[in-house]
């Protein structure tokens, strides 16, 4: 019997109606019925506009004198289609046909080998992700850990854990967050699972840890995370352990270990191995050189604005949105208040591309930088919903931040000198 899923996808199957019923010499018109299936139903059909049911593709290869198998296809061969046709646009960056290509191929992929499934998924998750579409990613993340079950594979497990930590972390959902990440990072140490996904791993746990206040913990596996790189590891998964350590530490005030880090971050990884870390990294490097109360070299800045350059270039939308973070940050040190506020608004302005950290972080720093320009009763306000938002997700550490930040505005307001 012929599943719905074995017809060609729309417009492969109104091609092949259309071939065949030119073959034989047929109108429109004559495919159709006074059942609901209309000439221009059929016309619909053949322009790939809309899709059949069983029903209607069987009238048509009645009309045609066909099988119904003339409207089927090979189900793996058409979803290996669909999974390339997805990466081309995950590689030209058409991140909106992907989700399309992906998607369409995770409609037909019922009873498909794990691996073919688990490969969709996974790759329907990078422009997912890309895109900041948190809802959607976070469905596919829950379908790649239930995957992950069903194949009893500890090292599948640990990788969509990752994932699905990443994503909670991203919404906001802190304390789910840190539970997923600690859970990816157990199964890579209690199954001896490779070094390179257990680093992953602990860079997610750390920023987790960063996120719910656990300094601490943070400190320790950031010193651990550091000890497990070697050459077997591959570089930009080394650049982006440094880079988590070298946050880390610079939080913990431990400056001159923390610019060190980026540093070898930076030098570790060329624009060859992977062009969108290497320009991440040069946006983290200065306001982690400017923590530490350094200035920032000319060749720092240099590389800075290269960095901007390639993210803009990309449209990457996740990318433009945190560089517009990283804009209003460097501007907001330099004094720019006004050009920082902007950056902040349009940062801000599409937030839901933003983890929820940087969002935070971003209304935070728009508020300082209005109590610069004088609007004292905006700011103060802007400050208790954020202060209060960061206390009833479990981010303790960001909230004390706030409320300090508070304190210490309203001090400078009553007493400006």
């Amino acid at each position: 019997m012929v599943d719905e899923q074995d017809f060609l996808p729309q417009p492969a199957f109104g091609e092949r109606l259309k071939r065949l019923r030119q073959q034989r010499g047929l109108k429109q018109t004559d495919l159709a019925d006074e059942r609901g299936l209309s000439s221009s139903y059929v016309s619909r059909i053949e322009s790939g506009r809309r899709a059949v049911t069983p029903h209607v593709a069987q009238l048509l290869a009645q009309r045609l004198g066909v099988e119904i198998t003339a409207f089927t296809g090979n189900r793996e061969a058409e979803l290996a289609r669909l999974l390339s046709d997805g990466q081309i646009c995950l590689s030209i960056g058409d991140r909106v046909g992907a989700v399309r290509a992906f998607t369409e191929a995770l409609g037909r992929a019922e009873n498909a080998p794990l691996s073919l499934a688990w490969s969709l998924r996974r790759a329907l998750i990078t422009a997912l992700s890309d895109l900041g579409m948190l809802s959607e990613w976070r469905q596919q993340q829950e379908a790649l850990v239930q995957l992950a079950v069903k194949a009893d594979a500890p090292y599948l497990l640990a990788l969509a854990k990752h994932g699905m930590s990443n994503c909670l972390r991203l919404a906001g959902e802190i304390v789910p967050a840190y539970a997923a990440a600690r859970e990816a990072y157990d199964l890579t140490r209690d199954h001896d699972l490779a070094t390179d996904l257990r680093v992953q791993c602990l860079i997610a746990l750390i920023a987790n840890e960063v996120e719910i206040g656990r300094a601490t913990e943070a400190t320790r596996h950031a010193e651990e995370l550091l000890g497990l790189l070697d050459e077997e590891v591959p570089a930009t998964t080394r650049a982006q352990a440094r880079w988590a350590a070298a946050t880390t530490l610079s939080s913990r005030g431990r400056h001159r270990e923390a610019v060190e880090l980026i540093t070898q971050a930076m030098d570790g990884l060329s624009n060859g191995e992977d062009l969108i870390t290497w320009a991440r990294l040069r946006l983290a490097a200065v306001p982690i050189r400017q923590r530490a109360g350094e200035p920032v070299p000319e060749q720092w800045r240099a590389s800075y604005r290269q960095a901007a350059l390639v993210l803009r270039l990309t449209a990457i939308p996740v990318y433009e949105v945190q560089l517009d973070v990283s804009e209003a940050r460097l501007a907001a040190e330099e004094g720019r208040h006004a050009e920082a506020v902007a950056h902040c608004e349009a940062a801000l302005d599409r937030s839901e591309l933003l983890s929820f950290r940087d969002r935070t972080r971003t209304r935070m720093l728009a508020a300082r930088l209005r109590a610069a320009l004088g609007e004292w009763d905006r700011s103060l306000a802007d400050l208790r919903a954020v202060a209060e938002e960061l206390q009833e997700a479990g981010a303790m550490d960001l909230a004390a931040e706030a409320w300090q930040l508070i304190a210490d505005m309203a001090l400078a307001r009553r007493d400006p000198s």
